[in-house]
């Protein structure tokens, strides 16, 4: 058989010329330690969760959604297209529950427009007992013999050293919001306004701050500062048209396994510590207003996976839920799907397509709410609150949901937060949600640099 080049480089665009490529996988022996956060670099792909460790280097095929979530049969190419990438697969049974080849995906928020998906040319995986493991996807061959899964090793950690190591001290910082807070108040009462007036039952607003930071930021660091103050979230760095898009994000959209798929939105916030003037509900299961905004959203998710499903578990009652310094509700909502009907399992892409955008990020009903936010709103929202996440070659993968997340782009970090309104919220207390969920993202950027956005007028005026 011949063997596949190995192709450990950075992020880059795929030869148009390029042959079909095929994947082999390597399980890697004991050596030299491989550190993931500088391995993926500012511009590579990471994925950490409940364990295990993903790093995307290269692009050995793009996948084109050119009608974005909105287009049935780009998906369904799509996952035909994946499903074509043949592969070698020499890891043992029981290593790992992944298969070996990956597209990665932080897809827009506006569910029509064009996206893609990258296959990496070279995927590491360290798995949550430690076993570690290598795909390399390529269209170039020779005919020496397969490279080892030692000299795979040598050459990750060899591009680890390569990358780029800037100064891993956090980086100086000056907000600079989009809109004041004035006037995000101004919106929330008109969408206040608009329930009130029958229009909708709840609508989810965002608004924005670009961070002027006085250097390049060094992702790696970023995320590793990350990884210590999220550690239940699912991290997550992948580059995008507008940036490297890089957060943490508390709230699983959708995962499929086999027949099995889950999904546990979170919505309802409050401190994760309040001291006695917050203006946040202290205890977030009594609030009328949270467990409401809670509901819409489940209620929402169970009847969209309702039909594909021949069981499906929706709980009565969400649970609490703690992160670094919030706390939310959440509920698990899990389920069997349904085989047969003349119609293939669905994929993970297929149900984030059909969840998104669930209510915890959109608004009830969708229609009404995404035309309020797209009047209200400070701009648009590009890859934030958009599914972010992978789906393999058979339809299994996770999606989450793009919150705590900034996009970097040079010296400036955008950053976005959004609450959900519904009948009976009131505008500052949305505005002081919003702030303690940029300082959750502020935090890994800038760790125990204050947030606001107070005086955001002047800067307003200087930065237009």
């Amino acid at each position: 058989m011949t063997a596949t080049r190995p192709a450990v480089t950075g992020h880059g665009p795929a030869a148009a010329d390029a042959p079909e490529p095929a994947a082999r996988r390597h399980l890697l022996p004991a050596g030299a330690d491989i550190d993931p956060f500088t391995l993926a670099g500012d511009h590579g792909i990471l994925w950490a969760d409940g364990g295990r460790i993903l790093v995307g280097l290269g692009v050995a095929r793009q996948i084109a959604l050119p009608g974005g979530l909105a287009g049935t049969e780009g998906i369904d190419r799509a996952q035909t297209n994946l499903g074509s990438i043949d592969c070698d697969d020499l890891v043992p049974p029981g290593t790992t529950a992944l298969r070996p080849v990956l597209a990665f995906g932080a897809l827009p928020f506006d569910r029509t427009a064009p996206a893609s998906l990258v296959v990496p040319e070279t995927l590491y995986c360290r798995e949550p007992g430690g076993a570690e493991w290598v795909t390399v996807v390529s269209g170039r061959y020779d005919d020496g013999p397969a490279i080892s899964g030692a000299g795979l090793r040598d050459r990750l950690v060899a591009t680890a050293a390569a990358h780029r190591v800037g100064d891993t001290r956090p980086v100086g910082t000056r907000v600079l919001p989009h809109s004041s807070d004035g006037a995000y108040e101004e919106a929330v009462a008109c969408a206040v306004a608009a329930i009130g007036r029958g229009e909708l039952s709840k609508v989810v607003l965002a608004r924005r701050v670009d961070v002027a930071l006085d250097r390049d930021p060094d992702v790696g660091s970023l995320l590793r500062r990350w990884c210590s103050l999220e550690p239940n979230c699912t991290l997550f760095s992948l580059p995008t048209t507008a940036g490297q898009f890089v957060g943490a994000s508390p709230e699983l959209l959708v995962e499929r396994t086999a027949d099995h798929v889950r999904s546990r939105p979170l919505a309802g916030t409050t401190d994760r510590f309040p001291d006695a003037g917050s203006m946040l509900p202290p205890a977030l299961l009594d609030s009328a207003k949270d467990t409401e905004e809670h509901r819409f959203v489940v209620d929402a998710i169970g009847q969209a996976l309702e039909p594909w499903c021949t069981y499906l578990d929706v709980p009565d009652h969400p649970e609490l839920v703690h992160l670094h310094n919030l706390t939310h509700l959440g509920t698990t909502v899990e389920g069997t799907l349904r085989h047969g009907d003349h119609r293939p399992l669905p994929g993970a892409l297929h149900l984030a397509a059909l969840l998104h955008p669930t209510p915890a990020v959109g608004g009830v009903p969708r229609v009404p709410a995404l035309r309020l936010i797209e009047q209200l709103e400070d701009g648009p929202r590009g890859s934030y609150a958009g599914p972010v996440g992978y789906v393999d070659g058979e339809g299994d993968g996770r999606f989450v949901v793009g919150i705590r997340a900034m996009t970097v782009a040079g010296r400036t970090a955008t950053l976005t937060a959004g609450v959900g309104v519904v009948a009976g919220s009131v505008p500052e207390t949305e505005r002081i949600e919003a702030s303690l969920k940029f300082a959750a993202v502020f935090d890994a950027l800038a760790p125990g640099v204050p947030f606001t956005t107070a005086g955001a007028a002047d800067r307003l005026e200087e930065y237009t």
